[in-house]
């Protein structure tokens, strides 16, 4: 039997695995049952590296040296704008590589975003071969549809540092699709609508049998579940700052709690009409006094706070209906992926632009995973690898325009086959998602946060006006144990966190404040009665097709134009948005100086024809010239996007036939010698004995 393939769903919140064999597709749980990994990573003082849920609750606790979301992080430069606003953000801190990328610092060593993701997947990995009791070194690995080369290829050697053989990039979105239409042997054109955690994205597909046809993908790589959080935790800011003139967002542990209960209170306001939270000793006054923040926020509320952010996501909708032609009334399902989906203001907006009620029988949160172990399952074979090559090889054959650098710098080169997929659609656009339309509050007592403090101290918010009486705390349902530092929400299918292993340390109690001095001993958490045991949930089966199916055939685009520099900062778009991929596209270059021995090209991502205004990959030198007059040297540089959405280069010199293959320095990459470190790095960390 051959090594399973692994179908990774690498989130900014959370991490899935799955399988596929003969009979079922698998979504592998944990030694407790839990399918779903945090991707979180923290760095405990004695030197181990937790992965998981213990380290998602230990952001409570040590939050500058616990990483989360580096998924909105990966493959971005430093000085771009999306890192600038993380560095405000976040609690851990942002540094830059020499190389132009970002670096994460914690206890006194740095670290590549990558290199955490690595961290995530070797966890995923670790769980996958004890539940199959086998060695796992083959995954097929999603990213969001709209990820850029540079995030892709980060993307990639996270799992290369994780010990994976990462066989394929998958879109997420088609990934989605694959997991709704393999076996079913229908012809239909669906929407996939992927709001997670960091992430947006949304794809049109064909489907016909088990071919999956991509006519246009869009998407926006900063919107996600987070900015929701992040607009519920400032108003509770502005409340505390409003009420005790002190602001907890200069606090940044204090403002890790905020959003902490920020998203409980998201999450609780998917299934009820409000909620209310009290926060004690979220800071301390003169003589030590604590500070307390109260708090109340109804779903209507939180609506009308994330309604206009959710409209970017349409925004990105319509931008996918004018390339790929359709009309949203035109599609004949939609599919909702991702857990920010599960909100119902989301599935209003849905509904109301495409005019259809979304799928709601697959689950959003592993439905990315399943699709992905299809695909590793068809690479697995034989045939599929030919089916594949043999496409690979049909879009190769398309023969290719060669257009000189004078043409290209003077703007009036154009590729005839390519432009056609950015010309607008006639039809016209429809009317914008209507606001979200507030529900009346039913008359029972809202649900009451209640985390816990060392010494039984409590973390929790009482009503809005300082005249009340405070709210008591409550005794922790089953679906969420108020009384716990967890972050696990009903609805969202995440487990309460299990007692730690680390004798240094009970993660059964968390110290939430800033008092003057950190406290050495922590007591345990103690209820009235104690709260009924939670269950973890059965492991999830997939059944697959009884009659034997071809493997999927999949055709994808390229979500973002590859170009290069011309002159004057301008910039020629070589390989166009949306062209289908695998690909290759060819362009001429001259020497623009006598004698000139070497050519440096710089090559971006994005729609705009100013460089500066997109996003620059890297830069590709060509060195060893033969000497002469301006112009006469003619290099033939072929750009090749693979089936990953991987870009190489390759270069011939046509008077000596000399060819040269190029693969770009990418900004912020990592050479084979920073691999070798990072490998060697992550395998002592697992390695080494608990607090070694």
């Amino acid at each position: 039997m051959s090594e399973p393939v692994l179908g990774i769903d690498l989130g900014t919140t959370n991490s899935v695995v799955a399988i596929a064999d003969d009979q079922a597709i698998h979504v592998l749980p944990d030694e407790d049952g839990y399918r779903l990994i945090p991707s979180v990573v923290s760095f405990h003082p004695n030197g181990d590296v937790i992965v998981g849920r213990s380290a998602r609750d230990r952001r409570l606790l040590d939050a500058p040296n616990t990483v989360y979301s580096v998924k909105r992080l990966i493959g971005r430069p430093f000085q771009s704008e999306e890192v600038r606003r993380a560095r405000s953000r976040f609690a851990f801190e942002l540094t830059e590589s020499h190389s132009g990328g970002v670096l994460v610092a914690a206890r006194s060593e740095s670290y590549t975003l990558s290199e955490i993701s690595a961290f995530v997947l070797r966890e995923v990995r670790r769980v996958a071969e004890a539940r199959l009791g086998e060695s796992c070194t083959k995954a097929v690995i999603t990213v969001p549809a709209n990820f850029n080369e540079l995030q892709r290829s980060a993307t990639k050697a996270a799992g290369r540092v994780a010990g994976l053989d990462v066989l394929r990039i998958l879109n997420e979105p088609t990934a989605a699709a694959l997991a709704y239409g393999y076996g079913r042997g229908s012809r239909e054109r669906i929407a996939v609508f992927d709001l997670g955690g960091g992430t947006f994205d949304v794809t049109i597909l064909e489907l016909a049998g088990e071919v999956f046809e991509v006519l246009a993908t869009a998407g926006d790589t900063y919107l996600g579940g987070d900015d929701i959080d992040s607009l519920v935790a400032e108003q509770m800011a502005e409340a505390f700052l409003a009420h005790h003139r002190y602001d907890p967002r200069n606090d940044r542990q204090a403002y890790e709690r905020l959003r902490a209960a920020a998203e409980w209170a998201k999450c609780q306001l998917t299934n009820e009409p409000e909620v209310q939270l009290r926060v004690e000793e979220l800071a301390y006054g003169p003589g030590g006094v604590s500070l307390d923040l109260t708090f109340g926020l109804t779903r209507q509320a939180l609506e009308a706070m994330a309604t206009p952010l959710l409209a970017r996501a349409f925004d990105v909708c319509e931008e996918a209906m004018r390339v790929a032609g359709v009309r949203p009334t035109q599609l004949d399902n939609v599919i909702l992926v991702g857990g920010s989906t599960r909100m119902p203001l989301v599935h209003r907006l849905v509904e109301e632009y495409f005019g259809k009620t979304p799928l709601a029988d697959i689950d959003p949160d592993v439905v990315v995973a399943q699709g992905a172990a299809i695909q590793g399952k068809a690479l697995a074979t034989s045939r599929a690898k030919s089916r594949l090559g043999k496409v690979a090889l049909r879009r190769a054959e398309i023969a290719q325009p060669r257009i000189s650098i004078e043409e290209v710098s003077t703007g009036l080169a154009q590729d005839p086959r390519s432009a056609a997929s950015d010309k607008p659609s006639k039809r016209p656009p429809p009317p914008p998602p209507r606001a979200a339309t507030a529900r009346p509050a039913p008359p029972p007592p809202p649900p009451v946060a209640t985390m816990a403090k060392p010494s039984g101290q409590q973390l929790g918010l009482p009503p809005p006006l300082p005249e009340a009486p405070p709210l008591e705390p409550i005794r922790p349902s089953p679906a969420f144990a108020v009384g716990t530092p967890s972050l696990d929400m009903p609805g969202f299918d995440l487990p309460s966190p299990e007692p730690s292993a680390d004798p240094g340390l009970d993660f059964g109690a968390f110290d939430f404040g800033a008092p003057p001095a950190p406290p050495t001993d922590f007591e345990p958490l103690t209820f009235d009665a104690p709260p009924a045991p939670l269950t973890a949930p059965e492991p999830v089966v997939y059944d697959v097709p009884s009659e034997p199916v071809a493997p999927p055939l999949l055709l994808d685009v390229t979500p973002l134009s590859l170009g290069l520099e011309t002159v004057a900062g301008y910039c020629e778009h070589i390989i166009k948005r949306n062209s289908a991929i695998p690909t290759e596209q060819v362009r001429i270059f001259s020497t623009g100086m006598d004698d000139q021995s070497e050519v440096v090209v710089r090559v971006c991502q994005g729609e705009s024809r100013r460089l500066e205004e997109n996003q620059l990959l890297g830069e590709v030198q060509l060195t060893d010239l033969p000497p002469g007059a301006r112009g006469s040297a003619q290099i033939e540089v072929t750009f090749m996007l693979d089936a990953d959405g991987t870009l190489s280069v390759r270069a011939m010199d046509l008077k000596s036939g000399r060819q040269q293959s190029i693969r770009i320095q990418l900004v912020g990459g990592v050479d084979e010698s920073g691999f070798e470190e990072m490998q060697a790095r992550l395998e002592a960390k697992f390695a080494a004995p608990p607090g070694a």
